[in-house]
């Protein structure tokens, strides 16, 4: 008998049993699940002796005991810890958030507390971590977030609009604005949580970041999203998080010193390459706004090369140009405030 019909047999005979209150005899659950009478004692014996909190009274009444949620024992497999051990790791960069507790919670409940005091990989399961390490060194404490976040998960649950404070990095100014907060999404490249939702203040769908809400007050007033919103949708076009006000074809020659690590990853659905003689490549790109891109020409220096558009071109250039007068002048130590670092600003 395959393993996946035995799991999933003894998962539905438990359903069975927690939605009675007082107990279901083997033959009724038999006839249940049109099983055979001797595969239900089979199987509820099977459960019993790995420590499942199950009992028969009177009559042979088969019955979950009192506070059965708690007790519920997972001896999981390697593979399967090993997977949780990961997922748990992987989860760092989103700590503080209510989802990361409630991860938490679960990994509690599965494998038992968390000793305390415990950090770092592999708290969870020392052993691995020789086996599969994650990392995360760019994520945002979101554990200052707390409330905001707390707000804005139950206005997206409950629809409902937000009147924020929100600070808008390219301006460099705060704005009121009330926001139909549509759903929160992560971005593993940024490790950061965003809210796509409506701006009342804009008249359109737009992206916020998380930690440059500095209020957000759950309102009375409920909303519907734009009909046909999804996530995959509002992104398809966009490089990574931010869209812009229109789709640009972007053509980017590399050398063959970065042609071939670079084509190792898709970054963006629309990527298109074109093999070169010499090792070199050019990429293809149609994006909904090139900020993103921008930047990522600009961390490959002079392993990229920017063909079309021209004024993106030129944008390039220009950076490229300012980067190397700042790094050719000497740089002037300053001392900190407590005189305990120096600092290089850079500035002559």
């Amino acid at each position: 008998m395959p393993r996946g019909d035995q799991v999933t047999r003894l998962y539905t005979l438990v359903m069975d049993l927690a939605r009675t209150k007082h107990g279901l005899t083997a033959a009724a659950l038999a006839r249940r699940r049109d099983l055979p009478v001797r595969t239900v004692y089979r199987d509820l014996h099977a459960l019993e002796a790995s420590g499942f909190p199950i009992t028969s009274g009177d009559g042979a009444r088969w019955k979950l005991i009192d506070g059965w949620e708690a007790r519920i024992p997972f001896p999981l497999p390697l593979g399967q810890l090993l997977a949780l051990h990961t997922a748990r790791d992987l989860m760092k960069v989103i700590r503080g958030t209510p989802v990361a507790r409630e991860f938490d919670a679960l990994c509690e409940r599965l494998v038992g507390p968390i000793p305390d005091g415990a950090s770092g990989q592999g708290d969870l399961f020392p052993r691995f971590r020789t086996i599969l390490a994650t990392r995360s060194q760019l994520a945002i404490d979101y554990s200052q977030h707390g409330a905001l976040l707390e707000a804005l998960c139950r206005a997206c649950e409950g629809r409902m609009t937000v009147r924020a404070v929100y600070y808008t990095e390219s301006r460099h100014e705060l704005t009121r604005r009330d926001v139909d907060p549509y759903c929160l999404y992560y971005d593993p490249q940024l490790e950061a949580l965003y809210v796509f939702g409506w701006c009342h203040l804009r008249r359109a769908i737009r992206t916020f970041a998380v930690h440059r809400f500095r209020q957000a007050r759950i309102t009375d007033k409920h909303f519907q999203p734009a009909a046909g919103f999804t996530p995959e949708s509002y992104l398809r076009d966009a490089f990574r998080i931010w869209r812009g006000e229109n789709t640009v074809k972007v053509r980017i020659f590399l050398d063959p010193e970065a042609a071939g690590w670079v084509t190792e990853r898709r970054w963006h659905a629309s990527q298109k390459v074109r093999w070169h003689a010499d090792g070199g490549c050019e990429l293809t790109f149609t994006v909904d706004g090139v900020r993103e891109l921008q930047r990522f020409v600009l961390q490959l220096g002079a392993a990229a090369e920017i063909i079309e558009p021209q004024w993106l071109r030129r944008e390039v250039a220009h950076e490229h140009a300012r980067a190397a007068r700042r790094n050719q002048r000497r740089p002037q130590e300053k001392l900190t405030l407590d005189d305990t670092a120096v600092s290089n600003t850079g500035r002559g």
